[in-house]
């Protein structure tokens, strides 16, 4: 919280099996396996809903929501990419922020981070983990993927930023 302004934090993605996502700042996407998941919704004035997972011979997730749109469900054996963010020029420069993290699947093609520093998503029982949001723009972290006896992780959220600008 500054002065009168608070951010929230955004929600996480669901688990294997169907563990439900949660609602947060953007809401996290849905999960895939045999349980279809649907994404968890946003926050009004903070951030959008996550996309929904699927279920198939290759799983895919639901990207996660994003400041500036919803994260895409996952179809076709591709995850869906994470929501883009939002861009601001209070630094300076243009600059994006808030992207939601790309939804993880089984096979196939992994889900894309949205614009703003959301990390992409992990493919298959030993895709390694998920690449993180990146620093200082509070974009989502990608999505693992799940096996039937190893699974991945998945990535963590970016660092946000605080910028005051004033005038002299």
């Amino acid at each position: 919280m500054f002065n009168t302004f608070t951010a929230i934090g955004g929600g996480y993605g669901g688990g294997q099996a169907g563990g439900s996502p949660s609602t947060g700042g953007s809401g996290g996407g849905g999960a895939s396996c045999a349980v279809y998941g649907t994404g968890a919704s946003g926050t009004t004035g903070q951030g959008n809903a996550g996309g929904n997972g699927n279920g198939s011979a290759s799983d895919f997730a639901g990207g996660g929501g994003g400041a500036g749109g919803p994260g895409i469900s996952g179809s076709n054996a591709v995850g869906g990419d994470g929501g883009p963010g939002l861009q601001y020029s209070i630094s300076g420069s243009t600059t994006w922020y808030g992207g939601g993290g790309g939804g993880g699947v089984y096979s196939g093609t992994n889900g894309k981070g949205g614009l703003g520093g959301g990390g992409n998503a992990t493919v298959g029982p030993a895709g390694g983990s998920a690449a993180s949001g990146q620093a200082n723009t509070g974009g989502g972290g990608g999505g693992g993927s799940w096996g039937p006896s190893l699974g991945s992780s998945g990535g963590n959220g970016g660092s946000g930023i605080v910028i005051v600008r004033y005038p002299l």
